[in-house]
Formats: structure tokens, sequence, C-alpha cells
């Protein structure tokens, strides 16, 4: 969707919303309020830290806390997230190289992007020549990509996974479960791993259909060869369940809430 069919189609409202938003990253992009948090990824066979997931967080001294729910969308469709792109590989990677500085040589980030930064063309080049730049291997990331954004120009997107798996970077979907994409179309991505969604995990202890989601999920994944991950888990009662049904990795504040490199690097370095 394009800036132009957006504001056609908003109400006055958010239209106002969207300028003010405009002015506020363009703020934050030329001050540079942008900041990376990382969140662990725990194995819950073996307890140890296998990873973290990046997360972009914006906190302007003018405008306050912006959530990224509210200006990754905006930035994907003013198509502002290719510059901003740029700065969180960049920053990204720097931050791994530190991590691995202090003994974190068993973890790969996990970089999130979007179906613009691949329809543009270049984030692969992008992302293998700063692996070059700052010395990582292409095993200590991963790249992540929403299960919706499958369903945008699929076959540029199985281009891009090919092109970053014969580099030996793996591939996950995130967000499983929420989006429409088909078994079918799964079946296009060379893909290593899904992400179960939080909005499944929260009612997991609680409500039979989100449990029956999330044990078809790890239970489709395991015969498919792939490994998953589960998102969002805040309490005990939740991990315990997804151990039992087979749930390789888990990510949520339960675990640790996305943290700072120094905190992280604190927390979490051997």
């Amino acid at each position: 969707m394009n800036a132009f069919k957006y504001l056609e189609s908003e109400s006055p409202v958010n239209l106002a919303r969207w300028h003010e938003l405009e002015r506020i990253m363009s703020d934050a992009m030329q001050n540079n309020y942008f900041k990376m948090v990382y969140q662990p990824l725990v194995s819950l066979g073996t307890g140890k830290l296998v990873g973290f997931e990046s997360l972009v967080r914006c906190q302007s001294p003018r405008f306050g806390i912006v959530g990224p729910d509210e200006f990754i969308p905006h930035v994907e469709q003013s198509g502002m997230i290719l510059e901003l792109g740029d700065w969180i590989f960049e920053q990204c990677l720097s931050d791994l190289k530190q991590m691995r500085h202090f003994g974190m040589t068993d973890i790969a980030v996990s970089l999130n992007i979007s179906p613009v930064q691949i329809l543009d063309g270049d984030v692969f080049s992008k992302v293998m020549a700063l692996l070059e730049k700052h010395q990582i291997p292409p095993q200590a990331i991963k790249v992540e990509l929403t299960e919706t954004a499958l369903i945008h120009s699929p076959d540029k997107i199985a281009k891009a996974f090919e092109n970053f798996h014969k580099e030996g970077v793996k591939v996950w979907i995130d967000d499983f479960g929420t989006g429409y994409a088909s078994l079918g179309l799964l079946r296009q991505f060379d893909i290593d791993g899904l992400k179960i969604d939080r909005s499944f995990v929260s009612g997991i202890a609680t409500n039979n259909e989100d449990f029956t989601l999330c044990s078809a999920i790890i239970a489709m994944a395991q015969r498919l060869g792939l490994q998953t991950v589960a998102e969002g888990i805040e309490e005990n009662e939740q991990l315990q369940i997804l151990e039992q049904l087979g749930c390789d990795i888990a990510q949520g504040y339960l675990l640790d809430k996305p943290q700072t490199l120094t905190k992280s690097i604190d927390t979490w370095a051997l």
C-alpha cells in the first residue's frame, strides 16, 4: 500500500496522525532518536541462550515515545523503512560484533526485514556487505519476515530467501498463524523456522482454541523439519505447556524484557 492510497482512505483523525508521524519520523531520522534493544531467545531443551531478536525503539525528546506498532507501518508505507532499515542493519551487526567480543559466539541475532526492503532489491547485498565489514559469519544472524508479508511478490521473496540460505543465513517466518498464507504458499519458501504469534501463546493455558493452534503449528513444523519459537511468554504455565508440546525456543518477558546492548551483555554473557 502506498502513502497516497493510505491517505485517500483514512479518516480526518488518522490523516492528522499520519502527518504528525511524518514530522516525528523525519525528526527522529535526522537526530538519531532510534535505538536498538535485544530480547533473548532461550532453548527449551537446554535452558541456554541461543540468540536475541533485535527490536527498534523510538524516543524523541520533543514528541516522546512512539511505539513500533505505530511507526513501523508508517515508515513502510512512506518508504522511509529503506533508510531506517539500513541504520538498523548497521547498528545490529555492530552490536553483534560487541556481543561476540564478550564471548557470545554461539548465538544468532534475528533481523526483522520488511517486504519493502526485499522489493527494493538490495537487502541481501547490504546485509552480506555488513557481515563482511564486521567480520561476522553468516550463521550468526537470522532474518525474519512476517507471515502476512509472504503474499507480497512471493517470487521475489522466495529468491531473497534462497540467496540468504546459500550464504548460510537462516530464515524464519514471524507472527505465524496471524496471516493468510496457505500451506501451499509456505512450501514455496526455503525457511528454517516458525515463530508462533504471541496472541496464541497468551491463551495457551486458558483457551482450548489457542492450545490447539499452538499444538498444530508445532506438530506441523516438526514434520516439516522446522524449528519453532513461541513469542510473548509471560507465565510459567505457558512455558511448561510449550515445552511439553515440543516447542524448541522460548521468548518473552518471563525470561527477560528487551534490553540495551550493554544490559544484554551484562545479563547473558558468560
